[in-house]
């Protein structure tokens, strides 16, 4: 990756735009904040150098609702999204990371709590699902973190599980607006996501389509699909040779 910046037609630039500030609103409707880092989004499309553009976006979001915390901890989220972009007409997602890191927070020191990352990717690996969810014990980097202005002392989780790296669990397609928008349905208020649903319901015909002619191939040619597209289509013989 060069990291030049790319210019993005308006309508896929103004809808990470406009997702992610109905996001902010509805998390500052909770009584929440969120936090992005200094430079614009435009600045986030950078050329990959082979003929796709990647797009690079954290935050942090401070202060989201969690019933089973006490009164004296707050929970706090730091997120990563990475998705990398055909550059062409369509603008299609070829690729799709997405970190999240869960901090309980009290007396001014960050706890990691909990630690994963959604995976996309078009061009399946072996024996992955197209779509997972996988968890690790990885804190999102320092660098990440205080870009995105979460600059609290921040500790490891207490207890490493070794096992979450060999378990990745299939989803639906989990980008960084699929991401936020579960996020915003289990922790706001239900009139507060209600609003935000509507409000982002116009932008989604705008957002960046997913590439799918891997998954296309496996629902047209097999069965051994398990009757779920997002698995293992690779791994049967029905993908991409």
């Amino acid at each position: 990756m060069n990291g030049k910046v790319v210019a993005t037609p308006n309508q896929v630039r103004s809808a990470y735009e406009d997702f992610l500030g109905a996001f902010e609103k509805a998390v500052e409707d909770n009584a929440g904040q969120v936090f992005f880092p200094d430079p614009p989004l435009n600045s986030c499309f950078t050329d990959s150098g082979h003929g796709t553009v990647n797009f690079k976006r954290c935050l942090y979001i401070k202060d989201l609702p969690c019933r089973r915390l006490s009164g004296a901890k707050r929970l706090d989220v730091v997120i990563v999204g990475l998705e990398e972009l055909e550059r062409d007409h369509t603008w299609r997602v070829r690729k799709s990371t997405v970190y999240l890191n869960y901090f309980t927070v009290a007396d001014a020191k960050a706890q990691l709590v909990q630690s994963m990352h959604f995976d996309f990717d078009e061009n399946v690996q072996t024996d992955h699902p197209v779509f997972h969810v996988q968890m690790s014990a990885d804190m999102i980097s320092p660098a990440d973190r205080q870009s995105a202005h979460f600059e609290i002392e921040a500790q490891p989780l207490h207890v490493s599980n070794e096992c979450w790296v060999t378990t990745r669990i299939p989803t639906p397609d989990m980008t960084l607006t699929s991401v936020l928008y579960t996020l915003a349905a289990d922790h706001l208020r239900t009139e507060i996501f209600t609003q935000f649903v509507k409000g982002v319901e116009p932008i989604q015909h705008r957002l960046p389509p997913l590439r799918f002619e891997t998954i296309k191939t496996s629902v047209q040619k097999s069965l051994k699909h398990l009757k779920s597209s997002h698995w293992f289509v690779r791994a049967l013989k029905i993908g991409k040779p």
